[in-house]
């Protein structure tokens, strides 16, 4: 589907170094790094478990080992990659488009004794500064919903894969196409609230990887174990809109902070509405 809008570098950049502090806030951002959604399971007794589980999830489905040169992809404040080199021992390198999350990454990297294992920079995944065939595993946690050109992406990480490299991708899929101009509107929505400048349906999304020459390309919906975070955004909606109104009386927050805080109405309303499903994808080089 077509955004009614045009996402920027800068307006990446600008929502997510303006609403980190409401990630810090809900999500735990300062101890466990994560702005995904998690993965919930009869195992998980609450949302800091969760964001774990998530990466354990996709470690798993992507096979990592400690002798995989991983990158990750619109890594945000480096919690994945600090999850794999310290689990693992494998060397990861993530790239994002905001100076402040390199930043941040690299002192929680510094912190956890992992910092010679990683390395973070500032650098866009549609054009990338690694050289051909570099890493073993692309990896990319809800940050592919960012590129205006999915495939724009998907054909920079095939180049930056080994023969035989793997990519693993968890997000975010419409499940209308762009024709269904009504079903969209509550997506469209929720994509400004978040700098999205849409979101793809799943079939399209594996028929771009494979033109980019990936193989073996296949998926898994994990919609129902994000659902609880999902929910839980949700309820963050009514308590958000009101102290998001008093601290813009006082100057505290922005017209950003405030389409955050709608995000989590939209996101939920969307869901329920069957018009989004969350997948883990892998293919391979």
């Amino acid at each position: 589907m077509e955004s009614p809008f045009a996402v920027t570098e800068t307006t990446i950049i600008d929502y997510y170094e303006q609403c980190q502090v409401d990630y810090e806030i809900i999500w735990h951002l300062n101890t466990h790094g994560c702005m995904h959604y998690g993965y919930w399971d009869a195992t998980t007794p609450n949302l800091r478990s969760a964001l774990l589980n998530m990466n354990t999830k996709v470690a798993e489905m992507a096979g990592i080992q400690t002798s995989d040169k991983v990158l990750d992809a619109g890594c945000g404040v480096g919690g994945s990659s600090v999850f794999l080199a310290s689990r693992f021992g494998c060397q990861v390198e993530g790239i994002t488009l905001s100076p402040k999350q390199v930043a941040h990454a690299r002192q929680k990297a510094m912190a956890l004794g992992v910092s010679e294992a990683v390395t973070f920079s500032v650098a866009n995944y549609t054009n990338m500064p690694f050289p051909d065939c570099s890493f073993d595993v692309v990896w990319a946690i809800e940050s592919v919903c960012h590129a205006v050109e999915k495939k724009d992406f998907l054909k920079e990480a095939y180049r930056v894969l080994k023969k035989g490299g793997r990519l693993i991708v968890a997000d975010f899929f419409s499940n209308y196409p762009e024709a269904d101009v009504t079903k969209s509107q509550l997506l469209h929505k929720w994509a400004h609230s978040w700098a999205v400048p849409s979101f793809e349906p799943l079939v399209r999304f594996t028929q771009k990887a494979v033109d980019s020459g990936f193989s073996n390309t296949r998926s898994v919906d994990i919609t129902a174990h994000i659902a609880p975070s999902a929910r839980r955004l949700y309820y963050c909606f009514v308590p958000g809109i009101i102290c998001d109104g008093a601290l813009r009386i006082i100057g505290k927050r922005t017209a950003l902070h405030k389409a955050n805080v709608w995000s989590t109405y939209y996101q939920y309303k969307s869901l329920k509405a069957g018009l989004w499903s969350y997948h883990m994808l892998i293919a391979n080089k």
